[in-house]
């Protein structure tokens, strides 16, 4: 052989795998026109493998002086589809390959292995039938260890046999050539758990898929060659299986469409892809796809994704309704990324994979407007969008709060409560707002403390709590009142601040009880004022059980019912200080449920109307905008 052949190896087969050798050479005996191909593997046990040999013959036309030429002379192919390099593969695994072949008489005999030196004389043949036989026996494994079961047990081979060779198979079915592969394996050390044992089986016509077909024209692709999509959809009790390729000199290179997920479970498909313009189009080893120059793999695979979603989709109801229900699902939960989500799908929507797509989408567009230095009225109109989005968003996480008071029940304990309305032991300020907007919830009482932003340190309301505790009274569960307080502004300042103050008061049907803890908001508010001599205002929140006897005592006492789906009263209190001045102190009284229920109210009602603008308005986001991979929707 004129080459090195260690070399080369490695030089074309970058990844190898031992099924290449089947596959190598049982492509032989196919193009040497063999019916009768067998395939025999014996090892002792798994884990043996240097007694790992294979014995492959077949009934094709042998080692004629022009195949033998061939042969022993490297990248010598016979035609433009061939590479000549095939039988390399061989002595990645191997460490020689004894070869007998016999044809019209003759025979050749001769071992292939490393600086093979290409001798091989044709004899004849010993007394006796002449015949066509072909016997190829690989022995010496060059690895550690066989990486699969799968690459020795004959049913795996024959699924994988059957989709390398399907167009050659199919090829000679239609031509009403019989042939038979057979595939056996003797081991003397099973494995039940792997399902490794001795076993033989057969790959004959009835084995092969029925295919139909169907063509594809794109002038962006190929002006002239079509595309043939060969396909085969088939009901099935097991799990999904899923094989794409293209079909290139009789045998298939996988390509990578969609992913096994995108099928419902119980189908089985097979898609294969041929045309003209493929030629030979592979790489040495025919694991990967080469193009033509002036075709990208993007424009091919989009438009063969396109052709497979229709496909499936007129073949497979359950993918468009399972599809719809995703998107409104998506609508219903994610509308700030509607346009952001891929339009046109192949298979079942992989959920995480599309969210995180229209996700990073969408971060690619804030970033765009971000680094803008100036706006002109497109990048004008997009931020106004992109700021809608992110108010939408906003909302959602507002949802997620609701619902979480929504779950409390008397179980919970009032600091989990307040720690909800707005964390404790944390100092929020006006220079944080981008990031305490998700922590500061005094929002649930009303939208207009949204712009509240210092919330006291633990240390920092240790002084104030002490400051304004009122004689005699019952502390809570940390030894001291449950009170939350939110400042418009630090109340440490010179400037004026308002304060929000909420106070959660045990659950009590005692009409007494509850009347003394509305006295006590009084006298808190006066020893909060005088403490904190820069407070404007004053809003006090008391929390408590709320029954119809004490509703009517309230409106007795001048208390307001406002709208609510629970129960709030409201009154205006003044303040004095000790000079006089008054400090406005409206005071609210409501139950638990009211906060809940109003503020699912105010902000449902919200959503809906940036859902629906979402909806009305969104259009696809640009090509500049996406990210360079296709989203397969799977």
């Amino acid at each position: 052989m004129d080459i090195e052949t260690s070399s080369a190896v490695k030089l074309f087969f970058p990844n190898p795998s031992l099924a290449l050798v089947y596959f190598e050479a049982i492509a032989n005996s196919l193009d040497a026109g063999a019916t009768k191909i067998h395939v025999e593997i014996s090892i002792d046990s798994f884990t043996a493998s240097d007694t790992l040999t294979i014995r492959i013959t077949d009934n094709g036309t042998g080692f004629n002086d022009e195949s033998f030429a061939r042969f022993r002379t490297l990248m010598k192919p016979k035609d433009g589809f061939h590479k000549g390099i095939g039988r390399l593969v061989f002595l990645n695994y191997f460490r020689q390959v004894a070869i007998l072949s016999e044809w019209s008489g003759l025979q050749r005999q001769f071992i292939f292995k490393d600086n093979f030196d290409g001798k091989g004389d044709a004899e004849p043949t010993k007394e006796g039938t002449p015949r066509n036989q072909t016997t190829l026996t690989f022995s010496g494994f060059a690895k550690d260890k066989v990486k699969t079961y799968d690459d020795l047990k004959p049913h795996s081979l024959k699924e994988k046999i059957i989709f390398h060779f399907l167009p050659t198979l199919n090829s000679l079915r239609d031509r009403d050539i019989d042939f038979k592969i057979q595939i056996s394996l003797r081991t003397q050390e099973g494995s039940a758990q792997k399902d490794f044992f001795s076993s033989e089986t057969f790959i004959t016509p009835s084995d092969l898929p029925e295919l139909q077909v169907k063509d594809i024209q794109d002038d962006l692709i190929d002006i002239h060659a079509s595309i043939r999509m060969h396909y085969h959809i088939k009901r099935s009790d097991v799990a999904a299986n899923l094989l794409t390729a293209v079909s290139i000199d009789g045998r298939t290179i996988p390509i990578s469409l969609l992913q096994t997920s995108s099928i419902p479970y119980g189908y089985s498909i097979v898609i294969i892809f041929s045309s003209t313009f493929f030629g030979a189009s592979a790489d040495s080893s025919r694991q990967k796809l080469i193009l033509p120059d002036g075709l990208t793999e993007a424009a091919l695979y989009a438009k063969l994704r396109q052709e497979i979603g229709e496909l499936l989709t007129e073949n497979i109801p359950e993918i468009h309704e399972k599809n719809e229900r995703t998107k409104k699902n998506f609508e219903d939960q994610f509308p700030h990324l509607l346009g952001y989500f891929e339009g046109a799908t192949v298979g079942i929507i992989d959920k995480e994979e599309a969210l995180n797509t229209a996700q990073q989408r969408f971060f690619r567009v804030q970033k765009e407007i971000l680094q803008c230095e100036y706006l002109n009225d497109e990048t004008f109109q997009k931020s106004l969008e992109v700021a809608s989005r992110t108010l939408t968003e906003y909302v959602l996480y507002r949802e997620k709060i609701i619902a979480k008071m929504k779950a409390m029940t008397h179980e919970n304990s009032e600091e989990e409560i307040h720690n909800l309305i707005a964390p404790r032991r944390n100092d929020f300020t006006q220079g944080k707002i981008a990031d305490d907007v998700y922590q500061n919830n005094a929002w649930l009482l009303d939208d207009k403390f949204m712009s509240f932003r210092t919330i006291l340190s633990e240390s920092r309301m240790d002084k104030v709590i002490n400051a304004i505790r009122l004689t005699d009274e019952i502390s809570g569960e940390a030894g001291r009142p449950d009170i939350t307080m939110i400042f418009s502004a630090d109340p440490a300042d010179s400037l004026p601040v308002d304060v929000v103050v909420v106070e959660i008061k045990k659950k009590t049907e005692n009409e007494k009880e509850n009347q003394y803890s509305i006295n006590q908001l009084l006298d808190r508010a006066d020893k909060l004022v005088q403490y904190c001599p820069n407070i404007q205002r004053v809003w006090y929140y008391s929390v408590m059980q709320v029954n119809t006897s004490f509703a009517r005592s309230l409106r007795q006492q001048k208390w307001i019912p406002l709208f609510s789906s629970g129960r709030v009263f409201y009154q205006e209190f003044q303040t004095y200080r000790d000079d006089d001045t008054i400090v406005p102190t409206p005071m609210f009284v409501m139950s638990f449920d009211a906060i809940v229920a109003d503020a699912a109210s105010r902000n449902h009602t919200f959503l809906e109307i940036l859902r629906s603008v979402m909806k009305r308005n969104h259009t696809p986001v640009s090509d500049s905008a996406k990210p360079d991979e296709t989203l397969d929707a799977a």
